[in-house]
């Protein structure tokens, strides 16, 4: 199990990268998702997704080459209780410790399809 210095580190986002193929469909999607892992001031690891008629189609490391339809953000230790299962990412939206920027209707696509199955697949890869 990685520390949360693991996290958010460049090597993290290089092997979480390639998880997007085990994201749940989220029906309505369209557009890409950043997310990033605030590890101090100004600094950030990320990794990307996009959603192609609901379905994740592409993604990887880093933040999108692109402009994101949607960014999320967390900081280092509540990305730990995320990605640990502790803490579901619609709990973690309402307490205000993910931040999200950019399309409501294509983050509220994405909170449905964390309660699916293959959100635990793809949570799970993520540590």
């Amino acid at each position: 199990r990685p520390t949360v210095a693991d996290l958010g580190s460049p090597e993290w986002a290089e092997e979480a990268g390639p998880a997007w193929s085990r994201l749940p469909p989220a029906p309505g999607a369209e557009g890409s998702v950043s997310l990033g892992v605030a590890v101090a001031p100004r600094r950030e690891t990320a990794i990307h997704w996009r959603y192609q008629d609901g379905q994740v189609v592409e993604g990887g490391p880093g933040p999108n080459p692109g402009e994101s339809s949607l960014s999320l953000t967390l900081a280092l230790a509540d990305a730990a209780e995320v990605f640990a299962g502790s803490v579901p990412p619609s709990v973690a939206f309402m307490r205000g410790r993910l931040k999200a920027s950019g399309d409501g209707r294509l983050l509220l696509a994405f909170l449905r399809s964390t309660t699916e199955d293959g959100f635990e697949d793809w949570r799970a890869q993520l540590v």
